[in-house]
């Protein structure tokens, strides 16, 4: 299974401002800006981990045991930058892109090798794949920001959201129907 580790981090205020996020609250004063963008960060967080998606384009690091073909975990990958890999004397080499195909377009994005160098023995994470993912500011799908919009406002409205009795926090209506379509599911 590959591992993604996010190396960059992307402009929350690229996503959706706070600004906006007040319009559509209809909030007038700027005393709760911070408490609004919190809110915000939080409602981001949970749709790109629900989604296994980035907002906002982040470079990444894919780290995989050995060379196999694999499926990305999260996305959408834009582009892999390259391959590096552990040689047989532990140093680390870049593989030729001749070794190796990659599928960008499907939903989840997947990577394929072919005649592949041997590896160094007995260590995790010998293969790294270096990529850009994530939705580009501007091109994050309209149901997306919907759908924070949503959250954030429920997150303002019920400041205390616990239902008595079930423990379980209740995200608004139709959030899992808007977001569906944009979820990245990989088998293990």
């Amino acid at each position: 299974m590959m591992t993604i580790e996010i190396t960059g981090a992307p402009d929350f205020d690229g996503v959706i401002t706070v600004a906006q996020l007040k319009e559509h609250l209809r909030v007038d004063s700027s005393d709760e800006d911070t408490l609004i963008q919190a809110y915000r960060d939080a409602a981001i967080a949970w749709v790109e981990d629900y989604c296994n998606t980035r907002l906002g384009d982040v470079t990444a690091v894919g780290y995989m045991d050995y060379f196999y073909n694999a499926r990305f975990p999260i996305g959408p990958v834009q582009s892999i930058t390259s391959v590096t890999y552990l040689d047989t004397a532990n140093a680390s080499q870049t593989l030729a892109t001749t070794k190796y195909w990659f599928d960008i377009k499907s939903k989840a994005t997947r990577i394929t090798f072919d005649s592949v160098p041997d590896l160094y023995d007995d260590t995790f994470n010998a293969v790294q794949v270096n990529m850009v993912l994530g939705y580009p500011e501007a091109a994050i799908p309209q149901p997306i920001i919907t759908a924070i919009r949503l959250m954030v406002a429920n997150l303002y409205e019920m400041r205390q959201p616990v239902l008595a009795g079930t423990g379980a926090i209740q995200v608004p209506l139709g959030m899992y129907s808007i977001l569906s379509p944009y979820r990245i599911i990989t088998s293990v």
